[in-house]
C-alpha cells in the first residue's frame, strides 16, 4: 500500500482484502503497510475486521511493517496482539518479494 488509508481507499481495500482471503487455495494474505504514512481509528477497524475474517476462514493476515504508523496505531489501541503474524522489516528494506495472495491495494494521494 502507498499513501494514507482514506475513506475512498478503505472501501476498495476492504473488498480486495476480503476477496483475497476468500479466494480458493489461499492460506493467507500479506498486506504490506510500510508506505502508509497515516491511519485513523476507523481504518484500523478495517484491518481488525479483515483479521477477524481471516481467522474465521482459517486463514492468516500477515501485516508487513517497519514499526510505522499502522503498527503504532494498533499498539496504542492495544490491538497489536490480535494479529497472529506480523513481519517487521527495517525501513528501506526492499528485499521482500510480493507474496502469493498479496492484496494489490489501491493507491491514494496524500
Amino acid at each position: 500500500m502507498r499513501g494514507g488509508i482514506t475513506l475512498q481507499v478503505s472501501a476498495k481495500l476492504r473488498e480486495a482484502l476480503f476477496d483475497a482471503l476468500e479466494a480458493a487455495g489461499q492460506t493467507g494474505v500479506r498486506l504490506d503497510v510500510r508506505q502508509v504514512p497515516s491511519i485513523d481509528k476507523s481504518r484500523v477497524a478495517l484491518l481488525v475486521g479483515a483479521n477477524h475474517r481471516a481467522a474465521a476462514l482459517g486463514r492468516t493476515l500477515v501485516r508487513t511493517d517497519h514499526n510505522g504508523p499502522v503498527t503504532r496505531a494498533l499498539s496504542e489501541l492495544r490491538l497489536l496482539r490480535g494479529f497472529h503474524i506480523t513481519e517487521v522489516v527495517p525501513p528501506g528494506d526492499t528485499s521482500m518479494e510480493p507474496a502469493t495472495g498479496s492484496v494489490p491495494a489501491p493507491r491514494s494521494e496524500v
